[in-house]
């Protein structure tokens, strides 16, 4: 009796965030998934019609080899989760392992490093738009000092573009440094004193200690910074709106201007790449988890 009195307690107190996490995560990715097999834009707004089980993956396969700003959001964002996991990662895992240290003025550094998370995107966007102004941009500036000739618009170039958005928010890790510094001050100091008596120096006792017992907390970080980089969209919105021709068009802003765009309005068609970037998702979160092991703990 004791027993159910106790269940019944638990439940009591689970069963509202049980509710409020079916009704606002569930019920609309269960409505994203239907939706993607139907056909639902402004003609037929309060009613998605179902396609037949013969069209049924017509939206996918419309996607993937007649949409060609799906293909462009697809490619630009992998190339994201790439660039952040080639670029960031290591950059964080660096500043962490030097800060960990704790050089002169490494609170100060730690701060400073941390200040880019604090700001919202939308303020780095806008920032960033400044900064790459072609007129009184301090980047152009710089640019100029070295070749005076050069009349650049990094915002407006199709090659330049990619890589002014991608600047944006690639080394702002401040976020994934201080979780790993954090693991790294949980570490026992025995064990650098045993590696020290044994004759290990720092560089080698960072190598072979400490990196192996940050192995889950990189997965964990990694995988943070690659979805944000998969759901890229305040930077790209306020900086070149998916442009100049398409070149800076991800996911998260094709969906945005596939759904609400004046002239597409095709909810079934964005509700199709949710579900591919939803399915990405997963596969990301998947694949680091095995690579770092980030489920185990050291």
């Amino acid at each position: 009796m004791q027993s159910l009195r106790k269940k019944g307690f638990i439940i009591s107190f689970l069963l509202p965030a049980i509710v409020m996490f079916l009704l606002i995560y569930v019920y609309p990715l269960a409505n994203i998934f239907f939706t993607s097999f139907s056909k639902w834009d402004y003609k037929n707004l309060n009613s998605p019609e179902l396609l037949g089980w013969t069209h049924l993956f017509d939206n996918y396969i419309k996607l993937f080899t007649n949409d060609y700003f799906f293909n462009t959001a697809l490619f630009n964002s992998l190339k994201w989760v790439a660039l952040v996991l080639l670029i960031q990662i290591p950059f964080s895992l660096l500043v962490a392992l030097v800060l960990s240290q704790k050089p002169r003025g490494w609170v100060l550094a730690r701060n400073a490093f941390i200040i880019p998370n604090i700001i919202s995107s939308a303020a780095i966007g806008l920032i960033f738009v400044n900064l790459y102004d072609p007129a009184r941009g301090l980047v152009t500036e710089v640019i100029r000092k070295f070749n005076s000739d050069v009349n650049l618009n990094i915002l407006a170039d199709t090659s330049a573009s990619f890589w002014g958005v991608t600047f944006a928010f690639i080394l702002f890790g401040g976020v994934n440094s201080l979780l790993i510094m954090t693991q790294r001050f949980s570490i026992s100091n025995d064990i650098y004193e045993a590696a020290k008596i044994d004759g290990a120096n720092v560089l080698q006792s960072e190598i072979h200690i400490t990196l192996p017992l940050l192995r889950p907390m990189i997965g964990t970080v990694a995988i943070l910074a690659t979805n944000y980089s998969l759901l890229l969209f305040n930077e790209i919105e306020l900086m070149t709106k998916g442009g100049p021709d398409n070149s800076t068009y991800s996911l998260s802003y094709y969906i945005y201007q596939t759904a609400m765009g004046s002239t597409k309005l095709n909810f079934a068609l964005a509700n199709t790449a949710g579900v591919i970037q939803f399915i990405l998702g997963i596969l990301l979160v998947v694949f680091i988890s095995r690579i770092f092991r980030a489920n185990e703990s050291y």
